[in-house]
């Protein structure tokens, strides 16, 4: 009897100390940093798919199940998934992923963003966010600074793995300073393209590329034949050849101006993880990227 007694302490023990955190995550970069970093301590699923518009996916009851188990919600936050995410948290019944509570991190809050907001915002602007441009994990600097925020969320909520959660982020920081440093030397800065939508700002930015101008008229409103008339012209005028286009928007608009200028190159890039088939983490989506402004 005492021997069976001390058996079921050992594996109770052993099944305590096997226990993940239960991460859900709401794009598919946020949950490959939180692999990255948690490694074994940490299972992980995101809601989105890396083909899928984060702004607009479906709330669906299957979310709402996953949620309802989580021990730790990771968002991006600035309004990119207020159309869909406060609806599931609701029905997961599960308080402590809610906003400012112990098992919610939302990555906008400890990045400075970009395009912010001030004053009076309509729908005549189109779907502005406030807060600022939401798709700042595409800026590998960035993606670090949350990475860090994620080690020391998951270090809060599972202190006895902190050793583990600090290896992973030194393995992670060293391998993404040395991506920049990568990118830097293949990338040519200085250089002007258009883009579909403002999704690549923070990635562009970080190492030169200027967006001359982006096929919506305004952000989420289609293209009109008189804006894309206009930036026709502006490529014609200032010899601008590349046309990047996020994978989930319509590459027809982009198609179309090849029409007119022969000689234009459309890139049709992933965004996230899994975008494509071979963007298969963070640090290969990146590659992504360059690679097709290089071309």
């Amino acid at each position: 009897m005492k021997r069976l007694l001390i058996y079921l302490v050992l594996s109770l023990f052993s099944i305590a100390s096997l226990a993940q955190v239960r991460v859900v995550t709401t794009t598919t970069n946020l949950a490959d940093v939180v692999e990255k970093i948690g490694g074994e301590s940490v299972s992980v699923l995101s809601l989105a798919k890396g083909t899928q518009d984060p702004h607009f996916l479906e709330a669906k009851p299957s979310y709402t199940f996953k949620l309802a188990k989580a021990d730790l919600l990771v968002n991006i936050g600035a309004g990119l998934e207020s159309g869909w995410l406060p609806l599931i948290i609701r029905g997961s019944r599960n308080p402590s992923i809610r906003d400012g509570q112990r098992g919610r991190f939302e990555a906008a809050d400890i990045v400075s963003l970009k395009q912010e907001h001030k004053g009076e915002i309509s729908r005549a602007q189109g779907d502005v966010h406030p807060e600022g441009n939401p798709h700042f994990m595409l800026s590998p600097t960035k993606a670090l600074e949350v990475a860090k925020a994620i080690k020391d969320k998951l270090s809060l909520i599972d202190s006895k793995n902190t050793s583990r959660y600090e290896e992973n982020f030194k393995r992670f920081e060293n391998q993404m300073k040395s991506k920049i440093k990568e990118l830097k030397s293949v990338i040519k800065s200085g250089t002007h393209i258009i883009t579909y939508h403002r999704t690549l700002t923070y990635y562009l930015d970080e190492f030169g590329i200027h967006i001359k101008n982006v096929l919506e008229p305004k952000p989420g409103i289609p293209p009109t034949a008189s804006h894309i008339i206009k930036v026709i012209k502006e490529m014609k005028e200032e010899g601008i050849r590349t046309i990047v286009v996020e994978n989930y928007f319509d590459s027809s608009v982009a198609k179309r101006i090849k029409t007119s200028i022969k000689d234009v190159k459309i890139n049709i890039v992933p965004v996230a993880v899994n975008g494509n088939d071979k963007a298969k983490d963070i640090f290969s989506l990146y590659d992504e990227l360059a690679k097709a402004l290089k071309e």
